[in-house]
This record gives structure tokens, C-alpha cells and sequence, in this order.
């Protein structure tokens, strides 16, 4: 093998493993997977989160009203041939009484920020770490993101999390979640 070869398969190769190794370092405690999708998720503690957001401008009293509400570190993954669409506003939570509650979206998180005048890289430092609340994903996409619940839900709990494809309206679920505690 020629330097110039060597050098040009380093240069290609390098971020893939970087991916890799990224990816594998995130082990999932829930998981579902169907037709090619896949979502997981992770509990995520209310002292993580504040933790995570103080580092980011917020302050500790300001970011307590997300990090007191049920929240959780999402993946999604198009491991498919075909695109899909998914929306945070199409998803619920069942829970053990049968109550749906829906995820409280980033718009509104924000909406919440903007009236207690956060500053704005603050701000924009949540909306990227949050899931998206729309999401295009072409084969081989994947978005991870936080998100948190507008209730509380009795435990154990289900996340059913709606997509759309080509061959219509699908749903995947994640199965006996509780929330993490502190």
C-alpha cells in the first residue's frame, strides 16, 4: 500500500470510527425496533439535567421547572429504505391508569424561556440538545435529543411515538418506563 493510499483511507475512514465509537458508547435501557426503525430512550434525572443546563447559562432556579418534569434522552434511527416523518406532537404516553399525556415540545419550552427572559444563547443551547419536534429522516438518519412529559404519569408507563412512511401511519412503542428520581 502506497503512503498516498494510506493517507486517503485514514482521511475517509477516521470519522466513521469516530461515529461508531459514539455510538456504542450510549448503551439503552429501553428499545424498540420495527421495520427498520428503531427508538430508545434513557430516564434522565432532574439533577443531570440542571447539571447539563447550568453549564449552558441557565440558572439553577431557572431551568427547575424542566428538570422537575419526567424527562428522558430519546433516540430515533432510520435504519430503513424508505424516508419518514415523525412529529413530537403526535406522540403520548400512556400510563398505568390509562391516562395519555403528550411530551411537552420545545416551542413551548421556549415560549417558557422567552417569558422569563433567559438569555438568548441560553436559549439556543436548549432548543439543540432537545429532540426536534419535527423530524425528516432518510435511510440511515438518526436525531437523539432530551424530552419531557406535560404530566406526570402513573408508573410503569408507555411511550408510543408515531412516524409516518410511504406505506402510511405506524407507531413504535417503549414498554414499562418510569420516570428517574434524584
Amino acid at each position: 500500500m502506497t503512503l498516498r493510499l494510506f493517507f486517503i483511507l485514514l482521511i475517509h475512514l477516521a470519522p466513521v470510527a469516530l461515529v461508531a465509537r459514539a455510538e456504542d458508547a450510549i448503551q439503552w435501557r429501553h428499545l424498540a425496533q420495527a421495520n427498520g426503525i428503531s427508538l430508545s430512550a434513557n430516564p434522565l434525572t432532574g439533577d443531570a439535567r440542571t447539571a447539563f443546563y447550568l453549564a449552558r447559562g441557565f440558572t439553577a432556579a431557572s431551568i427547575q421547572p424542566y428538570a422537575r418534569r419526567c424527562g428522558f434522552s430519546i433516540g430515533m434511527q432510520n435504519g430503513s429504505e424508505t424516508p419518514i416523518r415523525t412529529s413530537l406532537a403526535d406522540w403520548r404516553v400512556v400510563d398505568a391508569a390509562g391516562q395519555q399525556i403528550p411530551l411537552n415540545l420545545p416551542a413551548n419550552w421556549d415560549a417558557e424561556w422567552a417569558k422569563a427572559s433567559i438569555a438568548p444563547p441560553a436559549r439556543l443551547a436548549f432548543r439543540w440538545a432537545q429532540f426536534q419536534a419535527d423530524n425528516d429522516l432518510a435511510p440511515g438518519d438518526w436525531i437523539m435529543g432530551m424530552a419531557t412529559l406535560d404530566g406526570e404519569p402513573m408508573p410503569p408507563f408507555r411511550l408510543i411515538a408515531a412516524y409516518h412512511d410511504d406505506n402510511g401511519d405506524h407507531d413504535l412503542e417503549l414498554d414499562a418506563l418510569v420516570c428517574a428520581r434524584d
